[in-house]
């Protein structure tokens, strides 16, 4: 009976060998969503620690797997991962995977480009995509300081006081981009240089960029490309959220917001933000405040429906409120308001300095509502100041006056902004789009008081269909600006400046292949504008073509050619033509701009079982017609707008590279180079902007460097801590200086000369910022570095002493101004925060 049971255990325990010993094989192909093959995916048994990956027509095999069910995953860099669990009970099991892509990068919906919703990577229009998480890499309080990383983008500071700034693409200063909101252009010449400050990240989903001119759709100022602010919609925002952080030079930010859904159909999300820094800093210690305090608050609230035939509609408001100053250490803000009495008969050819007092136009303290008094002349002696104040008193006895005053830049800010969008809830595609902004300002330069509003209207209603491989869409527009303010532009307020802009526009997007691809645009505006410089008409045609080739969905070609316009507004040109440094004056017959862009670009991406890489590179080409040129001169502080004609031109060429590794550990790496070449073509002129001669000579555009670059890296030490290193560097740029100027004895008699020591290019720079990410459950904790090594501009200032130039007014030689800077003056700073999301 023993032997009968030992041989009956040893022969299920063979059998049990046997069964495990038999094995099959997994063989298939892996395809995308396109049907192509996918080369180097992983195909992995992970219990069995066994796997393959594919071959160059996507085929795969697995051998010698154990009879049994096992769980396969199927994995790709940039695709989503597929687990599935499959029996293996015959010699051969076949399996075929078809992935989808996961990066946001190739398969998120973008409508920049081309007015309507379509994947990235099928767009024939290049659209860079900044989602919110990036913003997170390195915490700031608004879009403008985030845009520094971004490949080709360059927010310029363009006042040491006040920090005004705007945003250049491609190498073109801030006036040639125009900045949108949902698609539509709320962001007008006077926001465009204060309010970009005053958009918090907190209310953004998303931002499109779009390089290049694209008039065909978006009409004036979008000759350098469109940045679109997209807001973040009720149904994809958390129920209540969070942000507040401080920096270790007194910087405090916050943001706190909820959203909701009323109904099925009905949701609402509301934002408020603030951001406060009132700690004076002089770290060069030339008596000049560092970085421009500032006090700011907005509002934000978006309602979204949803209607029949799957239609949405949306209407935001926005509020923003900001006071901000800058200048001189103990500044007394009793003193904002007090304006000059004298002027001096400068001009040397009739003798100099003649003693005689001017009241400046519109600044007396009887029509000027803004003023409070006159300013005591800095350089005045005890005697004398007391003798200046008996002679003004006679002509004014109640006249109040600020005795030493500071130089300080003071701006106040209100600005409502209302955002609309209808799709119409019928079968057909009919969208309706409407927005008004309203900007006041109260700006107090100095002694020069800038006094301005601007009302925006703006309507526009499209249609699409699809026919066969065409997908036509065409709408028209209506454009309205009202701008007033107490400089020439308005004829100081007696002529406000009015734009009055309808276009239509029609663009056919046509697939002509599964791998080719044409958009061909057209738009129409006739351009009104009544101003203090004459009323204008103009008929301007817009055209625009784009291509696209895709060999396959891992390589992608695009070109386009389009052609812009722009009409000056002095506001957004020149901050020197608004602080008091220069008096400006527009040309006769002041045409508005008109250029032609080509791009050239292409995208590709390559994965293996380690890394997975995306690339880019891109050319452009810009050149200018009726270019509007400010002619200086330093001597007598003036600004003649003019534009350049026959065979003068202007031009913007460079190229662009980018590149993106992700790797199967949790590291990613990014960088991006930029080269632009940005010259003017001119004829020597005069100051007044005639020509004198009759030879052709090149300068760069000022602001403009030629090589910038931004890199960033990030790593998960675990699921719940990251640390991102982000940085941007830049190559020298032309900067305003004023040369070599004469100086002169009380007659008016040359007796020397003082050269600027600035340099006329910006040195090389590089900043680097460090972040630590903590999460715990709904909750993130973070703290970094802004500006690791220190980088901190020098001697941006000349004449600091004399800043509201007293002396400097009669006997010359170098003057006050604001204008030269290249990068912000914060130096090293720590900052922590938290961030809640429920």
């Amino acid at each position: 009976m023993l032997r009968n049971k030992l041989l009956l255990t040893l022969c299920l325990i063979f059998a049990g060998i046997g069964a495990y010993a038999q094995t099959g094989s997994l063989t298939g192909r892996v395809l995308n969503t396109e049907g192509e093959p996918m080369e180097w995916t992983s195909i992995q048994i992970p219990k069995l620690g066994i796997g393959v990956s594919t071959d160059k027509k996507g085929e795969y095999v697995v051998p010698n797997i154990p009879f049994g069910t096992w769980e396969v995953e199927v994995m790709y860099l940039g695709y989503n991962t597929q687990k599935t669990k499959l029996t293996i009970g015959s010699a051969k099991v076949i399996k075929n995977f078809t992935l989808e892509s996961s990066s946001e990068n190739l398969e998120e919906v973008v409508i920049t480009g081309t007015l309507k919703e379509v994947r990235k990577s099928e767009s024939p229009v290049p659209v860079t995509i900044i989602s919110s998480k990036m913003f997170q890499r390195n915490v700031t309080s608004n879009v403008l300081d985030a845009l520094y990383q971004v490949n080709g983008i360059n927010p310029q500071i363009n006042c040491n006081m006040c920090n005004t700034s705007d945003i250049g693409i491609n190498g073109m200063q801030g006036p040639y981009t125009m900045i949108l909101i949902d698609g539509m252009p709320i962001v007008s010449s006077l926001s465009s240089v204060y309010g970009m400050s005053g958009i918090p990240n907190s209310i953004i989903n998303r931002v499109e960029i779009v390089k290049g001119a694209a008039s065909s759709l978006y009409g004036s100022e979008a000759i350098g490309g469109v940045i679109n602010i997209i807001t973040k919609d009720a149904q994809n925002a958390p129920r209540f959220f969070l942000d507040y952080n401080a920096s270790t030079w007194g910087e405090l930010t916050g943001n706190t917001g909820f959203s909701a859904n009323m109904n099925d159909n009905i949701s609402t999300i509301f934002n408020v933000d603030g951001y406060y820094y009132n700690t004076p800093k002089d770290l060069d210690k030339d008596g000049f405040m560092d970085k421009t305090l500032q006090q700011r608050l907005s509002f934000f609230n978006k309602w979204n429906f949803k209607q029949k035939y799957n239609k949405a509609a949306s209407i935001s408001v926005r509020y923003y409120n900001e006071d901000r100053h800058g200048g001189e250490l103990g500044w007394d803000p009793a003193h904002r308001g007090f304006v000059e009495y004298n002027e001096y008969d400068n001009d040397r050819n009739s003798g100099g300095y003649n003693g005689d007092y001017v009241l400046p136009n519109g600044y007396s303290i009887y029509n000027e509502k803004y003023a409070k008094g006159f300013r005591v002349p800095r350089f005045l002696n005890e005697s004398d100041r007391s003798e200046w104040k008996k002679e003004v008193s006679a002509v004014h006895p109640d006249a109040a006056f600020a005795e030493d005053m500071k130089y300080q830049e003071s701006i106040y800010t209100s600005r409502l902004e209302i955002v609309g969008r209808w799709q119409l809830p019928i079968k057909e595609n009919v969208t309706l789009q409407a927005s008004y902004n309203q900007h006041d300002q109260n700006s107090a330069y100095g002694t020069e008081l800038f006094m301005a509003h601007q009302k925006t209207a703006f309507g526009q209603a499209f249609w699409d269909r699809q026919f066969g491989a065409h997908t036509l869409l065409a709408g028209a527009s209506y454009r309205y600006v009202w701008f007033k303010d107490n400089t020439i532009a308005s004829n100081n307020g007696t002529k406000p400046f009015e734009t009055f802009l309808p276009g239509v526009f029609i663009q056919d997007l046509w697939k002509m292949s599964a791998k080719t691809s044409l958009l061909l645009g057209y738009r129409f505006d006739y351009d009104q504008t009544e101003s203090a410089n004459g009323n204008h008409q103009n008929a301007v045609h817009s055209p625009r073509v784009a291509f696209k080739y895709a060999p396959d969905s891992q390589n992608a070609f695009r070109a386009s050619l389009g052609t812009g316009y722009r009409v000056v507004n002095i506001f957004s040109e020149d901050h020197r033509a608004l602080s008091g440094q220069y008096e400006a004056t527009f040309g006769e017959n002041l045409n508005p701009e008109k250029s032609i862009s080509a791009t050239l670009d292409y995208e590709g991406r390559v994965a293996t079982e380690d890394i997975g890489l995306t690339y880019s590179m891109g050319a452009y080409y810009t050149h200018f017609f009726n270019k509007i040129y400010p002619k200086r001169d330093d001597r007598n502080r003036t600004l003649v707008y003019y534009n350049v004609d026959g065979n003068e031109y202007a031009r913007n060429i460079g190229a662009s590279a980018d590149i993106a590794l992700n790797f199967n550990f949790p590291l990613r790496l990014t960088a991006g180079v930029s080269y632009n070449q940005a010259e003017l073509f001119e004829y020597e002129r005069d100051d007044e902007g005639n020509k004198v001669g009759d030879k052709i000579e090149a300068s760069d555009f000022e602001f403009s460097p030629r090589w910038m670059g931004v890199y960033s890296a990030a790593y998960d030490f675990t699921p719940r801590f990251t640390v991102d290193l982000t940085g941007e560097w830049k190559g020298p740029m032309l900067l305003p200086t004023q040369g070599t100027m004469e100086t002169f004895d009380a007659e008016g008699k040359v007796t020397g000369s003082m050269t600027d020591p600035r340099p006329e290019r910006s040195p090389r720079f590089m900043k680097m910022n460090l972040q630590l990410t903590y999460r715990v459950g709904n909750v993130e904790i973070y703290g970094g570095v802004k500006n690791i090594f220190n980088y901190i501009p020098k001697n941006l200032l000349v004449n600091v002493d004399d800043p509201f130039n007293d002396r400097t007014a009669v006997y010359g030689g170098l003057q006050f101004d604001t204008e030269y800077n290249y990068t912000a003056q914060q130096g090293r700073t720590g900052y922590a925060g938290i961030r809640y999301r429920f």
